[in-house]
């Protein structure tokens, strides 16, 4: 890679790839480089590239043929590097304490890689394909990463992986160790742990509940559970069934009454009928998470879903609407809960029309007319959405 070197950074998918371009991004910067505001000031596009579904690997490589005819170099990262590719220069991440991820000037959260890959065996996932299997990063590295991150200005560290929970296995340790070093490093942050797999999880559930009592830790879990259905998740080749996935929520419900919890459902499985659905909706509603992501199942080749027969896509279209009403109300309900509430904050970015956004201990949104990034406040909860608290 020569130097010397205008490019703009473009991010996409989870917070470990677009964490991982921002470390290659400050790794091309202590080559030489220099990155730009503007894409029209480049004459070379750093892409951080995501594939999870079809739609997103065909938007990724319509991206990279409109900056070829802008005349411009496209530098490649994320999934997409592990598939063929035409005229395009390729980076693979590579972990070292010396490239850390960007801090933004209006964003104090940073997301930092613990691990690569993953041990998992989906049958429906092209991620684990594209990115191997599991390699745990070293703990001193990862420590040393985060010292350097808060005393840099991060007030958040979003700890993130394919699969956080799976961290170590292949090591002799496991994730609440690592965030138990964390934890005692000084100054002033929180640390956001990211997506765990439910049978990952539910073998270290006792200790990463114990650790989350740190306020170091934000009250909030990311657990996927994609169907309410054992039969599909069976096909899907999860290895965990219902009735774990709702334990792990029940203890966390019980442990942090005001935590928030986070799950993913996929629609449209190969072999999933409407009994099926009816499961992940009451699933759904027992657990009720407050936030909730919908994806439609897309074919990927090189899966052993990938020739299997799917349902029809009105239903598909359909039960996702469902899902998303249902969820809306499940969410209202629990932002309800905090009106009139006293909570204390961390303004943490600029929102829209210059308001900004702070987080409290549970990870919740709350949006303030005034304020200073950085700055703590004790705020008081005057308003809800489904989707954040309003306070003054």
């Amino acid at each position: 890679m020569k130097k010397d070197l205008k490019f703009y950074l473009e991010n996409y998918g989870c917070t470990l790839n677009q964490a991982q371009g921002e470390m290659i991004a400050n790794f091309l910067i202590s080559q030489g480089n220099q990155i730009v505001e503007e894409a029209s000031e480049a004459d070379s596009v750093l892409l951080s590239t995501c594939v999870v579904i079809k739609h997103t690997e065909e938007k990724m490589r319509k991206r990279i043929e409109e900056i070829k005819r802008e005349g411009k170099d496209v530098i490649v990262s994320g999934c997409l590097t592990h598939f063929p590719l035409d005229n395009v220069k390729k980076l693979d991440f590579r972990y070292s304490v010396g490239n850390l991820p960007i801090i933004k000037h209006d964003d104090l959260s940073v997301g930092l890689p613990i691990a690569e890959g993953c041990n998992g065996g989906c049958t429906f996932c092209i991620s684990r394909i594209a990115r191997g299997r599991l390699r745990s990063f070293e703990e001193v590295n990862i420590l040393e990463s985060v010292k350097r991150l808060v005393s840099s200005g991060a007030r958040e560290i979003r700890i993130t992986a394919l699969d956080t929970a799976s961290y170590g296995q292949d090591k002799g340790t496991n994730l609440p160790e690592l965030l138990s070093m964390i934890s005692e490093i000084d100054g002033d942050f929180r640390i956001r742990i990211g997506m765990m797999e439910p049978e990952n999880a539910y073998s270290i559930l006792d200790d990463l509940l114990d650790i989350m009592k740190s306020p170091k830790v934000y009250k909030f879990l990311h657990i996927p559970f994609q169907s309410g259905d054992d039969l599909v998740l069976k096909k899907m080749g999860r290895k965990y069934n219902v009735q774990e996935f709702t334990e792990i929520a029940e203890k966390f419900r019980q442990k942090f009454p005001f935590g928030m919890l986070s799950t993913d459902v996929i629609v449209g499985f190969p072999s999933e009928n409407i009994e099926g659905l009816r499961k992940t909706l009451q699933v759904l509603k027992n657990v009720k998470p407050e936030i909730l992501n919908i994806t439609k199942y897309s074919p990927r080749p090189g899966t052993p879903a990938f020739k299997w027969k799917v349902p029809s896509t009105n239903q598909t279209a359909q039960w996702s609407q469902i899902f998303h009403e249902a969820h809306r109300s499940i969410s209202e309900e629990s932002m309800s809960r905090f009106k009139g509430m006293d909570v204390d904050i961390t303004i943490m970015e600029e929102g829209k029309d210059g308001t900004f956004i702070g987080r409290d201990e549970n990870y919740h949104p709350i949006i303030v007319k005034k304020g200073n990034l950085g700055e703590k406040r004790r705020v008081k909860i005057i308003n809800y959405t489904p989707f954040y608290l309003i306070a003054k």
